[in-house]
């Protein structure tokens, strides 16, 4: 079930930062570097730019491995998970019927899954659920969170987001971390109830500190806004930097913009530029369009018009728009302007790590 908790179920919450201005004013006056710094500050974002997705299936199983079961000692139980590893599906089913009888949570859930994907039988999501269900009231973390999940998207059953919180609730105690994050999300007033910041914090923070990439973005975001916790900048920063490294390139566009402000950290602009720079890499319009603005205006990095008009070009290309280095550009020699170009036309993965390595 490790691919269980990789996964993100009712929504990937997105507290939404309004990074950087992306339209200058219409009287601007050519930028000096004090407007470009102040362009680049980071603007907390308000609690209603909170977004989700929905999801509108249950969690994938594993079709070849059992599901992951608490060590025991019961013979049956055993038998019926090895029956299951075989594809003795029928053989399983029978064993962990007998076993679930006894009061065995790991048996009840391998009947939900065998259940819900059909294993020697027809698929039966209402049956599935039921047992599902048995072994959540028997404290089994995995089947509270996926009985949770069903009636927090009314999958099988009516939908319920009170009743679904509960089964969230046992879960996520347990540690379960997508429990966690989706508990986080109810909590947070993105599933028609009423927002409490102080427990959405609570679980975002436990689901972060195990790891949780989203959450570590939305626990650096409450910090900044100081909803839920006191505010602390230099949690924000802490957390943001933790998402950074994990890979997400929304976190290391706003962790760039933090090191370059010294908000929550020392300023820092060799970090900033090497955190744009990555997000750059991975297609990140902001951070190509912020990185552009850089190298034009010369700006902890050396001034290169034509790799300004590169990224520029390259933000366009994911409908990424900025008035200002429109602006610039126009005032730029054409030789500039064909370089920069031929550069986007021939920009590959290859020649992006090159960048970075060349620029580093």
């Amino acid at each position: 079930m490790a691919n269980f908790m990789r996964k993100i179920f009712i929504s990937s919450l997105s507290l939404l930062c309004l990074l950087i201005a992306t339209t200058a004013h219409a009287a601007e006056k050519p930028a000096t570097l004090p407007e470009i710094e102040q362009e680049l500050s980071l603007q907390a974002p308000n609690p209603e730019e909170i977004v989700k997705q929905s999801a509108d299936q249950l969690p994938d199983a594993q079709p070849t491995k059992p599901p992951i079961i608490k060590t025991t000692t019961k013979p049956n139980l055993i038998t019926a998970h090895n029956a299951f590893n075989k594809g003795l599906y029928k053989t399983a089913a029978k064993l962990a019927k007998r076993e679930s009888k006894a009061g065995s949570a790991d048996a009840a859930f391998l009947l939900g899954e065998i259940y819900r994907k059909g294993f020697g039988t027809q698929v039966d999501i209402k049956q599935a659920l039921s047992w599902y269900r048995k072994a959540a009231n028997m404290d089994h973390s995995e089947a509270a969170f996926t009985f949770g999940y069903a009636l927090s998207q009314g999958i099988g059953l009516d939908k319920n987001i009170s009743e679904a919180k509960l089964y969230f609730q046992k879960a996520a105690k347990a540690d379960h971390l997508i429990a966690q994050y989706n508990l986080a999300i109810i909590y947070a007033g993105l599933a028609g109830q009423s927002a409490d910041y102080t427990k959405a914090f609570k679980w975002f923070e436990r689901a972060a500190d195990q790891g949780h990439h989203q959450s570590q973005v939305d626990v650096s975001t409450l910090y900044s806004l100081g909803k839920g916790t006191k505010q602390n900048h230099t949690m924000a920063a802490r957390y943001m930097q933790k998402a950074a490294q994990n890979g997400r390139s929304d976190a290391m566009v706003r962790y760039a913009i933090m090191a370059f402000n010294g908000k929550g950290i020392d300023r820092n602009l060799d970090q900033a530029v090497f955190w744009l720079k990555k997000a750059a890499n991975l297609g990140q319009a902001v951070a190509q369009t912020r990185l552009s603005r850089l190298y034009y205006k010369g700006v902890g990095v050396k001034k290169d018009e034509s790799i300004a008009v590169m990224l520029y070009r390259l933000a366009l290309k994911s409908g990424a728009e900025d008035s200002w280095l429109e602006q610039e550009f126009n005032k730029l020699p054409e030789e500039f302007l064909e370089k920069g170009q031929k550069m986007a036309n021939i920009w590959t993965k290859a020649t992006a790590e090159q960048f970075i390595r060349l620029q580093n």
